[in-house]
Order: structure tokens, then C-alpha cells, then sequence
């Protein structure tokens, strides 16, 4: 008889301004500028799952244009070297081209042309760094609200579980 396959889900892991897992400051982030949250290091030799759903949400403080996107990157590192030097942290991206060597997840298109309210995306992604973090990218006209829990991103583990 084969084995079933379950999910069985684990802590997640989050970015946000406060009382997240990790720290990402996405208020007010302007206009074609980015940000990189702070480094989650999983350790060298921890067991843990290698897929995850990401889950990535913001709001506008100013009614946005429709198609315009938030791209969501994840920076990886196998504890020494990074796919940028821009550091670690809860920092600035210092240019667009900083992303070029990051992976990217998926963008947050604008789907409603209102100010403060929630848009997300998310999706699955394999990961087998040892360290990451998240990299937002406002390619939009528009600045984030200045409302810290209105921003934010999350990991959650999605294991494989044989019966």
C-alpha cells in the first residue's frame, strides 16, 4: 500500500515593522525606491523544509494607477556570500540594479485605483539558502502609507509529511 503524503504546517516566519519574526520598514517608501528587510539565517545544518508559501501585502497612501507593481525579490546568501553587497539588515536598496542577481517572487500588481487598501500576492519558492531576506521594489508613482502593520511579508513552511 503507498504512503500518503500530507502537509503539515510549521511556524511562520514574518517581516514586519514590529512584532514580526524578522524587521522590514516599508513605511512610506517612495517611488521607485527599495527596500531589504533583515536577514532570517535558517543555520548551516538546521533540518527544515525547502518549500515555503510567501505571502507579501501593502497599502498606498495615495490612490495608485492600475498595472503598476511592487516586485517582490528574495536576497540569498550561503552564509558568506550574498547576491549583493548592498549588506544586511533592515536597509535602503542603494540602486535597482542591486535586484539583478536576487530572485525574484512575483510583483504585487495594482489591481484598484484606491488608496488604503490592502493588496497582496503570493506564491511557492524553494529555498535552500541558508540566508535570506526580502527585497521590496515600489515601481509605482505612488508612496506606501506610513501605517507600519499595513506592510508586510511572510514565509510558511509547507513540508512533506509521509504516513
Amino acid at each position: 500500500m503507498a504512503n500518503l503524503v500530507y502537509n503539515q504546517p510549521e511556524t511562520l516566519i514574518t517581516w514586519l515593522s514590529s512584532t514580526g519574526t524578522n524587521v522590514i520598514t516599508l513605511t512610506s517608501l517612495a517611488t521607485v525606491t527599495g527596500r531589504q528587510g533583515a536577514t532570517h539565517d535558517f543555520g548551516p545544518t538546521t533540518a527544515r523544509s525547502r518549500l515555503y508559501e510567501w505571502r507579501a501585502w501593502v497599502q498606498f497612501a495615495t490612490a495608485p494607477v492600475v498595472g503598476e507593481t511592487v516586485d517582490i525579490y528574495l536576497k540569498r546568501s550561503n552564509g558568506t556570500q550574498w547576491d549583493n553587497d548592498d549588506g544586511e539588515g533592515d536597509i535602503a536598496l542603494s540602486a535597482s540594479d542591486k535586484l539583478l542577481n536576487c530572485q525574484w517572487l512575483g510583483a504585487i500588481v495594482v489591481d484598484e485605483a484606491a488608496q488604503d487598501i490592502e493588496m497582496s500576492t503570493g506564491g511557492l519558492v524553494l529555498i535552500s539558502a541558508q540566508e535570506i531576506a526580502p527585497i521590496f521594489y515600489n515601481a509605482t508613482v505612488d508612496s506606501l502609507t506610513a501605517t507600519a502593520l499595513e506592510h508586510g511579508f511572510s514565509l510558511s513552511p509547507v513540508p512533506d509529511e509521509i504516513q
